[in-house]
């Protein structure tokens, strides 16, 4: 079987945050596969600013941190006090602000280019303020969604709300995309 250094490649940072996710019993990290692709997008980002809404212990945004432009600004926010402090102590990144508070109290200091969703609220009953954060092209990720053909039983034949806020808005193009045969995400832009 081949491998490629795209599926297997852990940068530093990120084997770091991974470690210490785990040293802390925190299973809320983003997968490698998602980490992967916000690497991906992250560069993508020639200039302006990428919001992470959940820092968790630093996975997402040392997955960000690897392949950030030097003329971005990342800033990622948790409610967390102990969380953000840890993890701003760990992380050493020019270009990184790590905030402690509301992910709605740190929305003037946008738009944002990019955004990467890691907190239920903002999935859902807040998705409008995050369009409204977003610059028009901006790209916003949002991982942790099962798989409309894995879901459980009491799922089966309902309606799913993020779907179907994300999927169907008019100033968005969005798209479900599978990072594994179980893990699906939403990437979209704003388009107006």
């Amino acid at each position: 079987m081949l491998t490629y250094r795209s599926n297997t490649y852990i940068p530093e940072l990120v084997a770091i945050t991974k470690e210490l996710a785990e040293n802390n019993s925190f299973d809320g990290s983003c997968t490698d596969a998602t980490g992967r692709l916000l690497a991906v997008l992250s560069g993508q980002i020639k200039q302006g600013k990428i919001l992470e809404i959940g820092t968790g212990f630093g996975v997402g945004s040392a997955w960000i941190l690897s392949a950030i432009q030097s003329t971005v600004q990342f800033i990622s926010v948790d409610i967390e006090p102990n969380r953000v402090e840890f993890v701003s102590k760990n992380i050493n990144h020019p270009q990184a602000t790590f905030i402690c508070g509301d992910w709605k109290d740190i929305i003037h200091k946008g738009p944002f280019q990019f955004a990467f969703a890691d907190v239920a609220a903002a999935k859902s009953v807040e998705g409008e303020i995050l369009i409204d954060i977003l610059e028009v092209g901006g790209l916003l990720l949002m991982d942790d969604l099962t798989p409309e053909e894995h879901w459980p039983e009491q799922w089966r034949g309902k309606t799913d709300p993020v779907r179907e806020f994300w999927l169907n808005h008019e100033n968005l193009t969005a798209t479900e995309i599978y990072l594994t045969p179980t893990a699906s995400a939403i990437l979209l832009t704003k388009i107006k």
